[in-house]
């Protein structure tokens, strides 16, 4: 006997953090997240009956949710920045200025870390190192082998890593002068 499918609110209710967190970080504007996220349920509610246990549902509502963005971004414009060499990471001159990067939290700097990295990069980090997906079904949602998911994660994290250490020392400055202040 089939099992039966879950409510729109079930669905809204189970996955919605997660699919607003995954546009949110895709870089859908703050003014249309609520119009994206949706969509993304409309879209799951009506086709949940396709998916016939092919992929986890998770993993599914990924993959939709990174095809809608991707819609929404192409068709207002955005684009995503090209990805940078991590030389110029740790070089960067426009991370802000030292005193506005003091006052900022830490999901404001994660959006700062993420912004320097390329969609595809950001998608991977975001699934995996974020949300916690599988590789597997990280994998799966984006439509790329493991192999390339790695990469993809690899280089990510090469971003992380090279701005995190920018924002440090930036902070560690900013902390040791004003100890010298005083």
């Amino acid at each position: 006997m089939a099992e039966t499918p879950p409510t729109f609110r079930a669905l809204y209710e189970g996955h919605f953090d997660f699919v607003w967190r995954f546009a949110a970080h895709r870089g859908v504007p703050q003014a249309a997240l609520d119009e994206v996220v949706l969509e993304v349920f409309g879209y799951v509610y009506q086709q949940q009956a396709s998916l016939e246990g092919r992929l986890a549902l998770r993993t599914w509502i990924a993959g939709v949710t990174r095809s809608i963005v991707r819609s929404y971004l192409r068709s207002h414009g955005f684009q995503s920045p090209p990805p940078l060499a991590i030389e110029a990471l740790y070089a960067a001159e426009d991370l802000g200025a030292p005193e506005l990067l003091e006052k900022k939290s830490a999901g404001e700097l994660l959006d700062l870390i993420l912004d320097k990295m390329s969609a595809a990069q950001r998608e991977a980090f975001v699934l995996c190192d974020i949300e916690g997906l599988p590789a597997v079904e990280t994998a799966q949602a984006l439509g790329v082998t493991e192999t390339t998911l790695s990469a993809r994660l690899h280089q990510a994290r090469q971003v992380f890593n090279a701005v995190s250490a920018r924002l440090r020392a930036e902070r560690f400055w900013i902390t040791r002068g004003s100890a010298t202040e005083t």
